[in-house]
């Protein structure tokens, strides 16, 4: 497992080590160095969620209940990641104004896919992670419930 691991880590850790290569990235306009290193975050994150899935299922985990909120939990949080990757991405490059107006007469322009884009992603950002700790919660509750009642 270790070896098939090393390389892709390796490569991330390259890519955070080396500013130039994201400088040299002219298609992504997010303006800081920051903004990089936030979205392999999110990246990385997400791919610890998808490996923890991996692992619990590869190990048959999944028929104990605490195991299957907790595999909920990660997949919730992969998909969570994902979408702050996409989210970000979007509200980092997208140049037009999407609120126009001020006070009470403030209006959303919904101008094409993108400007959608944007909206659904800072909706959701923040609805999919109140299952995802509530999954977890039950997760590490029935472990604790199960620990307690004992063999």
């Amino acid at each position: 497992m270790g070896r098939r691991l090393a390389p892709p880590i390796f490569l991330a850790l390259l890519f955070l080590a080396c500013p130039r290569w994201v400088e040299a990235a002219s298609w992504l306009e997010w303006g800081t160095q920051g903004s990089y290193v936030h979205q392999t975050a999110h990246l990385l994150f997400a791919g610890a969620m998808l490996f923890f899935i991996y692992e619990m299922v590869h190990e048959g985990l999944q028929k104990f209940r605490g195991f299957r909120y907790l595999i909920w939990a990660c997949g919730i949080l992969a998909l969570w990641n994902l979408d702050a990757f996409v989210g970000h991405a979007v509200e980092w490059s997208y140049t037009n104004p999407v609120i126009l107006g001020r006070g009470l007469s403030r209006l959303l322009l919904m101008e094409n896919y993108v400007s959608w884009v944007y909206y659904v992603t800072q909706i959701d950002h923040f609805l999919f992670l109140i299952p995802a700790f509530y999954l977890f919660y039950r997760g590490l509750k029935t472990f604790a419930q199960e620990a307690r009642s004992g063999p």
